[in-house]
């Protein structure tokens, strides 16, 4: 999309008040961003918002951007830079949203466990969501609410969401009908007070393919429209000897590598063969990374095992950014780690010496879905 076109899809709000009209005589914007680890260019769109909220007659000042981690790790201000742009991360308040303090009850809760909602962002006037849409585990896909909780939110409602998924409640990658995850998320922002919520459909190399600006939910199924379009992959001829499973655009840490995982588990379970490999790439050029749930000595860290749903299958990594040791805090001992491609390559070469293995290789397995 061109600079001209972001800005008339600001401007066409959909199914709600435009930015102008939601601007009238507000005296605090907070916008919530995603982190580096989702593939949003805000860089490229909040020079257009910042300028519409500016000609609601509103300063630099009353304005914040709020960094929606969750439980992952903060942006340091290079990092800030690079998500919002050097002239705005000057120019405009950012802040990154902490899970464990500055947090207000707004009365609602999830299951009995009571949210609470990051207070710069509760207490604004004008409440804005800017993210990328892109399949999600077991919110069928990311953005919008999803912002909110778990994006917002204190980290016993973001432990909630995530032992509901380990206990077997979850949602299909792609799919939003009858999503229970995707419900409660809205409802909460709902609640909350969510006036706008910009969604950002990105292509493979990170480009703006889509913008859809407006209602919570509304803007959200229409980029989430657009979404599936884009990432529905079609199925190489099965089964495969080798499937190659690339984290971009989701490859900066150790601890979101898993997303790799996505075409995988929207595939038919031939796609690979049973006694298969797996090789997960990706750089971690951020090294291990952070989660306050998973991460190592945290609340639902466990030692690593097998991975259940691969069955019979093997599994491998390429991930220079990251040493054995650290690649196995998070993975089975058994599955061999690589740092560089020359070492991943023998391997491979050991394990089909006769060569004639069919491989697949997925570029951006992370957003890439079955179809």
């Amino acid at each position: 999309m061109s600079p001209a076109a972001i800005v008339t899809a600001l401007r066409g709000s959909i199914d709600a008040p435009s930015i102008y009209q939601l601007g009238e005589e507000k005296k605090s914007v907070a916008i919530a961003i995603d982190d580096l680890s989702r593939p949003t260019p805000a860089g490229l769109i909040l020079p257009a918002l910042l300028e519409m909220l500016q000609a609601c007659g509103l300063r630099d000042e009353q304005i914040t951007i709020i960094i929606s981690l969750g439980s992952h790790t903060a942006l340091k201000p290079e990092e800030i830079k690079l998500k919002v742009g050097k002239e705005i991360a000057q120019r405009i308040r950012v802040e990154n949203h902490d899970c464990r303090e500055k947090l207000i009850d707004i009365g609602v809760k999830v299951g009995q466990t009571p949210v609470l909602i990051n207070r710069t962002f509760a207490e604004a006037d004008l409440k804005i969501l800017l993210g990328s849409v892109v399949p999600h585990a077991f919110a069928g896909f990311s953005g919008g609410a999803k912002m909110v909780l778990p994006g917002l939110s204190n980290i016993e409602s973001i432990e909630w969401t995530h032992k509901a998924v380990l206990m077997g409640l979850r949602g299909k990658a792609g799919t939003l009908a009858g999503n229970r995850f995707r419900a409660e998320f809205e409802r909460v922002a709902r609640h909350v007070g969510v006036q706008l919520s910009i969604n950002v459909v990105v292509n493979s190399r990170r480009e703006i393919a889509g913008l859809f600006a407006g209602d919570l939910e509304a803007a959200h199924r229409q980029a989430a429209e657009l979404a599936r379009q884009i990432y529905i992959t079609p199925l190489p001829a099965a089964p495969l000897d080798v499937a190659i499973y690339n984290a971009y655009p989701k490859d900066d840490e150790l601890l979101q590598a898993e997303n790799a995982f996505m075409f995988h588990h929207t595939a038919p379970a031939n796609l690979l063969k049973d006694d298969g490999l797996v090789l997960l790439t990706s750089p971690c050029s951020l090294g291990m990374g952070q989660h306050g749930l998973f991460g190592p000595q945290q609340r639902l860290y466990r030692q690593p095992m097998r991975k259940g749903f691969l069955g019979n299958r093997h599994l491998a990594a390429f991930m220079p950014g990251v040493s054995a040791d650290e690649f196995h805090q998070i993975y089975w001992d058994g599955y061999p780690h690589f740092r560089t491609w020359e070492a991943a390559l023998d391997f491979l070469q050991q394990r089909y010496p006769e060569g004639g293995a069919r491989v697949g290789i997925f570029p951006c397995s992370s957003i890439q879905i079955s179809g």
